[in-house]
């Protein structure tokens, strides 16, 4: 059966049954939505980690990989997230294919999280609140460029320096609690 997208309603490994209904209803586009995410996930990220050369990846360096993509993922400034990565990686000798494929799946949180780690970043430097959003960026480029990019500049400050303090303890956490994971999954 297809929907009125013309996909077939079959994953690479997803099993479904097909409901006979009408090609048009909500519901059966929804379905079908879920289903492309389902197999988008599975191909695009699931079965790239496990081509993941297992030879020398101990859990301790898959798990500090792990951790080191998803710090550097959720940086707060767009487009340094891949040379942040780079960097770390670099620094430490771990594995570039892991640490760059967390770091891609952590772009959605760094697009939630920036605009908190804006306003918290504020808070921690007793500035006024901050109520950010889309329109006031828009607002602060009106005069200019480079007025733009000094009022843009600052928020990025502030989100800089919370991503600062809540890097270390997050990075902690991450890599305690995946090493013990992938020891037990060792094991």
């Amino acid at each position: 059966m297809r929907c009125k997208e013309n996909c077939i309603f079959a994953g690479s490994n997803i099993l479904v049954t097909v409901i006979p209904c009408n090609y048009n209803l909500p519901e059966l586009h929804f379905y079908c939505m879920a289903l492309k995410i389902i197999d988008t996930f599975t191909n695009k990220v699931l079965i790239p980690f496990r081509l993941v050369p297992g030879e020398g990846l101990t859990a301790e360096k898959l798990a500090f990989s792990i951790t080191i993509g998803i710090v550097a993922g959720i940086f707060p400034v767009f487009g340094a997230t891949t040379l942040l990565s780079l960097f770390f990686t670099l620094l430490f000798r771990q594995n570039l294919l892991v640490v760059q494929s967390v770091q891609w799946i952590m772009a959605l949180f760094q697009l939630m999280l920036i605009i908190p780690f804006m306003q918290f970043g504020a808070f921690l430097l007793s500035h006024p609140a901050l109520h950010i959003n889309i329109a006031q960026i828009n607002h602060a480029f009106e005069p200019g460029l480079l007025s733009g990019i000094k009022t843009i500049g600052i928020f990025h400050l502030y989100a800089i320096l919370t991503w600062i303090l809540l890097s270390i303890p997050a990075s902690a956490i991450s890599y305690f609690t995946l090493k013990l994971v992938f020891q037990k999954k060792a094991n």
